[in-house]
């Protein structure tokens, strides 16, 4: 087995060196496809712990599980990242990897459950005032995140998060990433791939012509330029998946 443990919660060492034997017998399931997810509850705390999948035998063999590995280290450290820079990610707890035998493993990223109430899914949900203030201030912190060189790969509307939260002087909306297992943090992302971005997101096109708006301002880009990247992404997407 090999653990790595974020030091604020060391004390659930015990606990988290056995969490395959408490996510196959407690919790709540909330997410299944290739990868499961679950909430565990412990000392008062609300775990979200993602299972990976295991790799197909010839790509074990192939990789020797660098890629699988990899992905759930890489979730682990992605929020830490995110963090340094200011924004907002579920807080990791721990990267579990049991092996079995040689040439197989299974992988667990265990993180802190966030209590925001809303996704990017439910953007169209909110009655017009709402939306433009959201779309709004995701726009600028989608600009400021490709500014700070981050790029989520699975930009979809499920993996933004978002509420509002009520401070002593004002209501601001607060943004916060999720399955970050595959952002690339590097050099500042450039408009077109910026633009591309936003392509699994959900929305009329009002929604995305308004996104362009506002994200174009905040790159100091051309709007007419960002609206026809960010639609043909979008629809382009829409084609290749079908939906």
């Amino acid at each position: 087995m090999r653990i790595i443990i974020n030091p604020r919660y060391a004390y659930l060492r015990d606990y988290l060196e056995h969490i395959d034997e408490h996510f196959d017998r407690e919790g709540h399931e909330i997410h299944r496809d290739r990868n499961v997810i679950r909430t565990l509850q412990v000392e008062g705390l609300t775990l979200c712990v993602k299972r990976y999948s295991r790799v197909s035998l010839p790509a074990r063999v192939a990789t020797k599980l660098r890629v699988r590995t990899s992905r759930a280290r890489k979730a682990y450290v992605s929020p830490l990242l995110l963090k340094e820079r200011g924004f907002e990610s579920p807080e990791p707890v721990a990267f579990v990897r049991y092996n079995r035998g040689l040439i197989d493993s299974v992988s667990y990223f265990v993180c802190l459950h966030s209590a925001y109430r809303y996704s990017m899914a439910d953007i169209m949900t909110l009655d017009e005032e709402k939306r433009r203030e959201v779309t709004e201030a995701f726009a600028k912190y989608a600009a400021n995140l490709h500014t700070d060189g981050f790029l989520h790969r699975d930009f979809s509307a499920d993996n933004i998060l978002f509420d509002f939260i009520d401070d002593a002087l004002s209501s601001r909306i607060h943004f916060s990433l999720i399955d970050t297992n595959s952002m690339r943090c590097g050099r500042s992302v450039g408009l077109k791939k910026g633009c591309a971005n936003f392509a699994r997101l959900a929305g009329d096109e009002h929604f995305f012509r308004h996104l362009a708006e506002c994200y174009a301002k905040a790159r100091n880009a051309d709007v007419d330029e960002c609206t026809e990247l960010i639609l043909k992404a979008h629809r382009n997407y829409l084609q290749r998946t079908g939906k």
